[in-house]
């Protein structure tokens, strides 16, 4: 659970044979990434990273079954509604933050979070929740309006400053940016904002009661040391490595706080249902569940429960 495992917190439904191919969808998107940077198509290498944890994050939510009902346009609309955020939190903070002291931008990045962090996931969170009411469905839909803000940021950050850039330049300079752009951004915006949508999806209690009561401050505070740290460390000189190591941090802490809360509130969702944990007297596997094996789809006793050893392993 304290993995910071990125495709299956942030792609909660598939199982392991399907994950592989986002898996493999996402090397071979950083690969073609790479062929283009290093054959000098720096521009078209930057703008496909851009898009291509959005595209592949749209693609995941036309595959599971559970969103196999939801019209498309909603599930673009949540990307879009990101997006929408992330170009005009992104263009006011450039405007406001050029007028401004030291001290002055860092309470405008700070300002600048909390209002992402509460707008990023709002079109999900008032008109999804019922429909979908897992907090699984939370966290999905949250990403994908983090991944939209991720994009549009990009997109606004970047279109000025690659507007006189030749189309084939020396690309030394910007494999760091293509590694930030391409993946830590959209990571920790997806993490953040599905964290945000989590924490907010149901209503308080249970044993997740405290990390729900976190989400929102955990992702503000994330976003903030992400973008600050990121700059301290780059005005200070040092190599771009340390800037993607911070950064990197910073995405694995709030993915494992994803985890935590998924894990807690999974467990409370599950108990509501009637789920127990068991030992399977067909197949000898200790499962949670209300009726049936789902593992072997053989009937329960009702009065079947797991000795207090093995309960103790099961939640080990």
């Amino acid at each position: 659970m304290a993995a910071p495992n990125v495709l299956s917190t942030l792609l909660p439904h598939l199982t392991h044979e399907r994950l592989h191919g986002f898996r493999w969808g996402l090397i071979a998107g950083l690969i073609v990434v790479g062929v283009l940077a290093a054959t000098g198509l720096v521009v078209p290498a930057i703008w496909l990273a851009a898009l291509l944890v959005p595209v592949l994050y749209l693609a995941y939510l036309r595959e599971v079954d559970v969103y196999a009902d939801a019209p498309l346009l909603i599930l673009l609309a949540t990307v879009v509604a990101g997006a929408a955020v992330g170009v005009a939190l992104t263009a006011a903070a450039d405007a406001l933050g050029n007028s401004l002291a030291a001290g002055g931008v860092v309470l405008l990045g700070v300002g600048i979070a909390v209002i992402a962090e509460l707008l990023k996931p709002a079109l999900p969170l008032l008109l999804l929740r019922k429909r979908f009411p897992s907090t699984v469905d939370g966290l999905v839909f949250g990403v994908a309006a983090g991944v939209g803000y991720a994009l549009a940021q990009t997109i606004v950050n970047l279109s000025g400053a690659l507007g006189g850039v030749a189309l084939r330049v020396d690309p030394a300079g910007w494999t760091f940016t293509l590694l930030s752009v391409g993946l830590l951004i959209p990571l920790l915006h997806g993490s953040c904002s599905g964290l945000v949508a989590a924490s907010l999806w149901r209503p308080r209690g249970g044993r997740d009661a405290a990390l729900r009561a976190a989400g929102l401050p955990l992702a503000v505070i994330a976003d903030v040391i992400f973008s600050a740290g990121s700059e301290i460390l780059d005005d200070a000189g040092l190599s771009p490595l340390f800037v993607l190591l911070w950064q990197a941090a910073v995405v694995a802490a709030v993915l494992i706080a994803v985890r935590m809360l998924l894990h807690a509130a999974v467990l409370d969702e599950g108990a509501s249902l009637g789920l127990r944990e068991v030992r399977c007297h067909v197949c000898g596997r200790i499962v949670e569940a209300a009726g049936f094996c789902p593992d072997c789809g053989a009937s329960i006793p009702a009065t079947a429960a797991p000795s207090a050893g093995e309960a103790a392993l099961l939640r080990r």
